[in-house]
């Protein structure tokens, strides 16, 4: 017959502490240095710019104004329509 193993109490609350505080730091790190540069074209540390990442988070804001633009004038012209009808 074989004793069976003992049941391991899994992590400390400290160590718990510990791994949630580096993952905390790691996600704001990504957020400035990457995030931020790519979705909004803001780069407040300078990695996004070598990294491509400003010019394409500043593209895709314009391209979003336009877009907003093209759907401004599309309602317009839409409301213009139904008034002359």
């Amino acid at each position: 017959m074989t004793t069976p193993s003992p049941i391991s109490e899994g992590p400390s609350p400290a160590s718990l502490r510990r791994a949630s505080l580096v993952a905390l730091i790691i996600a704001a790190v990504l957020a400035v240095t990457t995030v931020l540069p790519a979705e909004y074209g803001i780069d407040p540390t300078g990695i996004g710019r070598r990294l491509g990442l400003t010019q394409m988070g500043r593209l895709k804001q314009e391209l979003a104004k336009e877009a907003i633009e093209d759907a401004r004038a599309d309602s317009v012209a839409a409301a213009g329509d139904s008034v002359e009808s």
